[in-house]
Parts: structure tokens; C-alpha cells; sequence
């Protein structure tokens, strides 16, 4: 295991209570996203400080946290703790601001023709989607917290019509959020994408860096942690070809191909070598770790004295 909830020598961002009484709430254990059972322990604890397990599938490399959520609770949290504790000082005029530094508009760029409509699903104040706008494009948004959303509309994008379909569709910092990827993934592009439209995806990728630095993406909004390969594994499995990548967070996929299953397993099969290979890495004994072991060693009294 990496990341020891006892351990006192990991580094955190802010420490606070990600999900106040969360005692009262239902977890259950699931699956990986690619129906495997088999995993191996990762963490059990959060960038936060607080009491999160996490495990590796062995099978395709994907981690998540197990248990996670019900159905219920996950709507719990959303509705009435994310954006407290998560955006509490994010006024949409902020969160617009930054999202317009990340926009999405030069990696599309090079597609522009190949789209006209827009759906940014999940996108907050729309604004990495607004760059798009400016250049014609017409953009809808789907976002759960009506603030955000308001805020959008004010800068001309629609709100979302379940009645149509898009060209693109943009989910951005969605996917790890998702409680079922595989069935919430396919049922959003049943439902919003054209035929053979045009699906981003934008999620953390873990095998980008070294697994010792894995922590700083663990909180309890975030259940699943792909590898570059075990998402495009998944994505495969939902009829989806891969365009291009950004070599970094973000994918774009073509929607209604045929799912080819030989090479979804070579997908899972590269994932789960690569987070095999990267948490070895981090295991291997060194002169660091011995001395960072012998300062945290505390002797264990002798529970038999006196017997």
C-alpha cells in the first residue's frame, strides 16, 4: 500500500471533513469498469486527511475508491455537500474565469469543421466552452448546480434540450465523478450524441506521473483514477475510436463504432501492466525510505510482561 491513513509523514492539501456526517450515508462495493473483480490495495487515505480506500484493478490498472457510493448517497452529496465544501468560495464569475484558461478551443480547433453544435456536459460556468462560441459554434450546457448555470446563460450559451442531438460532446472533469462509467458513458451517448459524432473526454491519468504522487488526486468526489490506456479500453467498449489525445488529460473519440473486443483487452492488459509497474517502482527499498522508516518507528510494547 502506498498511502496509509496512519502514516503521519504524507503530505496533504487542506485538511477538512470532505463529507460531514458521512456515518449516516450508504457505501457499497463494486466492480471495477471493466467488470473485473480482482484488486490489490492502493490507499486508505484522501489529499484531504480523511479515511478513503482505494484499490488497483488487476486486471485493467483503473484505481477506485471501494466502497463508494450508493445511487442515494451520491445524490446526497451532490445536492447538499459538494458545492459547500468543494466550491464554497467559487463564485461563478471565478469559476467562469479560470475555466476560460483552460478552453478547449485549440485542441478543437483543427476540427472545427467537423462540428457545429456543442453540449458541454457537466461543465460549471460553461466558460471552456465559450471560446467556441465566439467562433460561431452554437453551445448548450448540462450542469446540476443551478448557480453555475444561470451564470452561462447570461453569456449566451443555451441550456440543455434533451429533445436534441449534438455534434460534440464535451465531458470535461465528469467521467471520475461517475458512480457506473460504463452505463452512465453509454447512455450519454445514446442520448445526446449525433450519429458518428464527436465525444471529449477529459480526466485525470495517472500513468503521467510517478504513483508517489497519485495522493493529491485522491478526494471522495472522485471515484475512478484511469490509465491512458484503460480509458481508451473502456471508451472502446462503447463503440468509440479515439481521434487524437492531448498527452495529457484530454481525448477525443468518434462514437458508433463497433466494439473490438481483442483490442480492449490489449487496452487492459497495457493499463494494468503500467499501474503494476509504476506501484513497484515506488516499493523498491532505498536509502530514503529506510531513513524515513526509521524515524517514524516507534517500539511496540511487549503485550505478554508479566505473564
Amino acid at each position: 500500500m502506498l498511502f496509509d491513513f496512519n502514516d503521519s509523514h504524507h503530505k496533504y492539501r487542506e485538511v477538512f471533513d470532505e463529507f460531514p456526517d458521512i456515518e449516516n450515508f450508504d457505501f457499497r462495493f463494486t466492480t471495477c469498469s471493466c467488470g473485473s473483480t480482482r484488486s490489490f490495495v492502493i490507499s486508505t487515505v484522501s489529499r484531504h486527511k480523511n479515511f478513503m480506500p482505494i484499490v488497483a484493478c488487476a486486471d485493467c490498472g483503473t484505481l477506485r475508491a471501494n466502497p463508494y457510493f450508493t445511487a442515494e448517497t451520491a445524490t446526497h452529496y451532490y445536492g447538499k455537500v459538494y458545492g459547500k465544501v468543494k466550491r464554497a468560495a467559487m463564485t461563478p464569475e471565478k469559476l467562469f474565469a479560470d475555466q476560460r484558461q483552460r478552453s478547449l478551443a485549440p485542441m478543437l480547433g483543427n476540427l472545427s469543421e467537423a462540428f457545429e453544435t456543442v453540449l458541454d456536459f457537466g461543465g460549471g460556468a460553461g466558460g471552456k466552452m465559450f471560446d467556441l462560441l465566439e467562433k460561431g459554434k452554437t453551445v448548450f450546457l448540462h450542469e446540476v448546480e443551478d448557480e453555475y448555470s444561470q451564470f452561462a446563460y447570461t453569456q449566451g450559451i443555451q441550456p440543455y434540450d434533451k429533445t436534441q442531438k449534438y455534434d460534440l460532446v464535451v465531458v470535461s472533469h465528469v467521467i471520475e465523478h461517475m458512480i457506473d462509467p460504463s452505463t452512465q458513458m453509454a447512455d450519454l451517448i445514446r442520448d445526446c450524441c449525433t450519429e458518428n459524432g464527436l465525444l471529449f473526454v477529459a480526466t485525470p491519468i495517472i500513468d503521467r506521473q510517478r504513483a508517489r504522487q497519485w495522493l493529491h488526486h485522491f478526494h471522495i468526489a472522485h471515484k475512478y483514477y484511469f490509465t491512458h490506456d484503460s480509458l481508451i479500453g473502456l471508451m472502446a467498449g462503447l463503440g468509440c475510436t479515439l481521434v487524437t489525445h492531448n498527452n495529457a488529460d484530454g481525448f477525443l473519440f468518434r462514437v458508433g463504432g463497433e466494439p473490438d473486443q481483442d483490442f480492449i483487452a490489449e487496452c487492459y492488459a497495457r493499463g494494468a501492466q503500467k499501474t503494476r509497474s509504476l506501484v513497484e517502482a515506488e516499493s523498491k527499498p532505498t536509502l530514503k525510505r529506510l531513513l524515513q522508516f526509521l524515524r517514524n518507528w516507534r517500539p511496540v510494547p511487549n503485550s505478554s510482561k508479566g505473564v
